[in-house]
C-alpha cells in the first residue's frame, strides 16, 4: 500500500456497556433497513426527522415497534439507532452529528 495511512480498519460496531451492548451509528449507516427487525421508517417531510437529527425525544404512537434497540430512517436510508421504550424513542444519534 505504499504510503498510504489507515485510520481505521474494519467496521465499528459498539461497544458493551454493564452487560449490554450498544450498536454504533456506523453500523446503523453500514444496514439496510430491512436487515433490522425493529425499525422506524420516517418520510422526509415529517417533523420527527428535524427533531431526531437534533437528538430529541421522539413518540412513536403510530408504529408498532418492540422495546429495545430501533433503525431509524428516512424514506428506506437509515440515520442511526434510537432506544424504545413504551412508544418513547430515546435518541442514540451522535452528539457530534446533531444539528444545532
Amino acid at each position: 500500500m505504499g504510503k498510504i495511512r489507515v485510520v481505521n480498519n474494519g467496521l465499528y460496531l459498539g461497544t458493551v456497556k454493564n452487560k449490554r451492548f450498544e450498536p454504533s451509528n456506523a453500523l446503523a449507516l453500514a444496514l439496510k433497513m430491512e436487515e433490522f427487525s425493529n425499525v422506524i421508517n420516517l418520510s422526509a417531510d415529517d417533523v420527527r426527522v428535524i427533531k431526531y437529527l437534533k437528538g430529541d425525544t421522539i413518540e412513536l404512537k403510530d408504529f408498532t415497534v418492540k422495546n429495545g434497540y430501533a433503525l431509524v430512517g428516512v424514506d428506506g436510508y437509515p440515520l442511526g439507532f434510537g432506544k424504545v421504550n413504551n412508544g418513547i424513542l430515546k435518541n442514540k444519534y451522535e452528539v457530534g452529528y446533531r444539528w444545532q
